[in-house]
């Protein structure tokens, strides 16, 4: 174990954003009954750039390079019930920055760990869904645990349809525990043993419009509740409680005369905080032949800083501060490509991404950019076999 940590969760974070991608979310369960067994497995290499060379006073330049892999199965039980059962296994390596310190002549720079962080993460669930004739239901569980972390999740979630079966109404609640037991380093003052709690819902109504249109809208709620700083960054202070909310919207719009589709999604994220956040994405996917696909998209993303975001770590531990770049203000733009081969009996997939991030593209002026703003490269390859 290598004690160059980053902060506890990290990993599953970015999972996270990865899995919303959509050579993954292929594998995702549809509102119908399945009447195959599907067996999927993704591989992605996540790439992080380097960091710039003046932007760091101590430590290494390279940054996180992440490989996943993701199985799924998802199977029919009986006439009226489903099974789906997700296993991820994921490692990391790289650096991570600990602060950001301002020199004699005003410039914010990085003070970073050295570039042996190596992490493993691994996670599991299970969800049994059950249909009738007007939607399903379902309940979930999972695990999830790294070196220094450790999560248990559930969830409840439910689908009604409508009469006449133009509208959808889905809803969930959901919730995690985790616990944190950070490493410890000599001559370091860092928590031994924390925990905390995460609540979450949504609702949304989906109604189909014509047989070539259809949309989404969508309300998400969620609070954090305990240690929520990171215990790796060097004076890292943060409220014990975070409330957020999201509204969302989706339209899906069929050109049948050339066999194409536009997707247009946009999301709106508060927080108490101070964090404000726009998303914008746009999607093509136009069939080329008989089971390919080829789908291009561009994603549009802004924030506002949090209320106590600091350019540069102060010398003092007094209120909250936090100089994690992911509290900063600041934009992004990431360029993404699928291409997709389906089959009645088997599917190929390829997606690639890449992420830039600027201060610059931030819907609002930021006079200074934090020096830690990430850009990457994704690469995600899979398969699923259906029996």
């Amino acid at each position: 174990m290598n004690n160059n940590k980053r902060n506890p969760g990290a990993l599953a974070a970015l999972t996270g954003a990865a899995l919303a991608l959509p050579a993954i979310a292929q594998l995702a369960q549809a509102a119908e009954m399945p009447t195959k067994t599907e067996i999927g497995y993704r591989y992605s290499d996540y790439q992080e750039d380097d960091v710039d060379a003046d932007k760091v006073l101590v430590g290494s330049t390279e940054r996180y390079d992440i490989n996943t892999h993701q199985f799924k199965l998802v199977a029919p039980l009986g006439e009226r019930t489903s099974l789906t059962v997700d296993a991820m296994y994921e490692t990391m390596t790289g650096a991570s920055a600990m602060s950001v310190v301002q020199t004699p002549q005003g410039e914010s720079m990085l003070i970073m760990t050295g570039a042996s962080i190596k992490e493993e993460r691994t996670d599991v669930s299970a969800e049994l869904r059950r249909y009738d004739n007007a939607g399903s239901k379902a309940v979930a569980f999972g695990y999830s645990t790294e070196d220094d972390y450790e999560a248990i999740n559930g969830s409840l979630d439910m689908e009604r349809d409508s009469a006449d079966g133009v509208t959808t109404w889905s809803g969930g609640l959901g919730f995690s525990y985790d616990e944190l037991e950070p490493v410890q380093e000599p001559g370091i003052n860092r928590v031994t043993s924390e925990d905390r709690w995460f609540i979450n819902g949504y609702v949304a109504r989906a109604k189909v419009h014509s047989p070539v249109w259809q949309t989404q809208v969508g309300l998400y709620l969620g609070l954090y509740d305990g240690y929520l700083d990171d215990p790796y960054r060097s004076r890292d202070i943060r409220p014990d409680s975070r409330q957020q909310v999201a509204i969302s919207a989706r339209s899906r719009y069929f050109l049948t005369g050339i066999k194409a589709a536009l997707h247009a999604d946009y999301r709106y994220y508060s927080d108490d905080w101070g964090v404000a956040a726009h998303t914008l994405e746009l999607a093509w996917h136009q069939t080329i032949t008989t089971g390919l696909r080829v789908s291009p998209r561009i994603r549009y993303y802004s924030q506002s800083q949090a209320d106590f975001y600091v350019e540069a770590d102060s010398g003092t531990r007094d209120g909250d501060q936090s100089s994690d770049y992911r509290l900063s203000p600041y934009g992004a733009i990431a360029y993404g490509l699928g291409l997709g081969y389906y089959q009645p009996n088997y599917s190929l997939l390829l997606y690639v991404e890449q992420y830039d991030s600027d201060a610059d593209y931030a819907l609002k002026s930021v006079s200074t950019a934090n020096p830690f703003l990430v850009d990457y490269t994704l690469m995600t390859v899979g398969m699923d076999y259906r029996f």
